[in-house]
């Protein structure tokens, strides 16, 4: 029965994370990172093995909500939706917010591992099952586990493009706003759907769309009541952007040059971390590019709208930085390469793929652990 199946499939998944999440912390340990926090306070020490960078800005917010006394800038660059979902669910965690992120991650990647399942296979039958795999072997798929948006982002967005691939439009409308309050990118998911409903309204043969395109209007109308509380609270319409700028000097920018801007990061990195994470955020902007390409190729046009409007933010800004991580949601990729490998000439990929990505997914696991700049 298909719940049986989603049930071990979403089982599954939780495994490959806790197993993870174990090696991480059995890895730390002896490599003797944080010695001195291990031995004075090893719950906080199990912890932050997952909890570092942009986590600090999430908790920050469920805890003391936006622009606390003393604290200017810059958490307004982040959107509420899942420091507030965290702040809901601390109390089932002892008050800890950091594990309720946790907790969240954990469940959300499970669903997104079903439904991508039932996304592909409707796509193209035979392929759930290699998609899951290229999912769960992603080199940078410690933010699927940590306290980071990556895992509920992506089962909302997959939830949204199962439910209007369906035509149930309220739903997927519904859902959509969903990804918009967790993260700008849920607009992307907002506007390939729209492309998606007018593929479906020229199957159709209609001319006049039905009342469920209001439903598109739900991310939207999330992102805009986000920016006009921070107008509220700051005085400036800008306040989201500021943030954006003066936390991460990020500014608007042509494409070439962002992939200039790419570049010069790489030749002017000295640590071994920032050198290995600005090849990979350049690395992972090009291979978006090569992505929207194939999905044009194969006229896959509300996917391809999807990836390219996430590329193109990336490329059309002075910064690159977190490129392979954003990409993590890019789940039409995971899609085509699981129906690239059923065609011929394309099969040994299968086993390729897990094999090169897996030492990859350990190593860049652990440096997160260790706090040295992943992405």
């Amino acid at each position: 029965m298909t719940w049986r199946r989603d049930l071990t499939l979403a089982g599954w998944w939780a495994a490959s994370r806790v197993s993870l999440a174990a090696f991480v912390v059995l890895a730390a340990y002896l490599l003797r990172f944080d010695t001195a926090l291990r031995g004075h306070d090893a719950g906080r020490w199990l912890l932050e093995r997952l909890t570092w960078w942009d986590t600090w800005h999430y908790v920050r917010i469920a805890e003391r909500g936006y622009l606390p006394p003393g604290l200017p800038c810059c958490d307004q660059a982040f959107f509420p939706g899942y420091p507030l979902l965290m702040r809901l669910l601390s109390p089932l965690t002892g008050g800890s917010v950091a594990v309720a992120g946790l907790l969240i991650s954990l469940v959300a990647g499970s669903v997104a591992a079903v439904l991508l399942w039932r996304v592909a296979e409707l796509r193209t039958p035979g392929t759930g099952r290699d998609a899951v795999v290229f999912l769960a072997v992603a080199p940078f798929g410690v933010f699927l586990s940590a306290v980071y948006t990556e895992s509920l982002f992506l089962a909302l967005a997959l939830g949204a493009w199962l439910a209007a691939s369906r035509r149930r439009w309220w739903w997927a409308g519904a859902l959509a706003a969903g990804t918009a309050a967790i993260r700008v990118n849920g607009l992307f998911v907002a506007a390939a759907l729209a492309v998606m409903y007018v593929e479906q309204l020229r199957r159709d043969e209609r001319r006049r769309p039905r009342v469920d395109v209001l439903a598109l209007a739900a991310p939207g109308l999330v992102v805009l009541a986000f920016f006009g509380y921070l107008a509220w609270r700051t005085g400036s319409v800008r306040a989201w952007q500021d943030a954006q700028t003066t936390g991460w000097v990020r500014h608007a920018a042509w494409p070439w040059e962002g992939l200039s801007a790419g570049w010069a990061a790489i030749r002017s990195a000295h640590a071994p971390d920032l050198v290995v994470s600005r090849w990979a955020d350049l690395l992972a902007v090009l291979g978006g590019i090569a992505l929207v390409a194939l999905l044009a190729r194969w006229r896959r046009w509300p996917e391809a709208t999807y990836v390219a409007l996430s590329v193109a933010v990336l490329v059309c800004s002075t910064m690159l930085t977190s490129a392979p991580r954003y990409a993590l949601t890019w789940f039409p990729g995971y899609v085509a390469a699981a129906e690239l490998v059923r065609r011929r000439g394309f099969g040994w990929l299968r086993i390729a793929i897990p094999v090169a990505c897996l030492p990859q997914l350990a190593a860049l696991s652990l440096a997160f652990a260790a706090h040295l700049w992943v992405a």
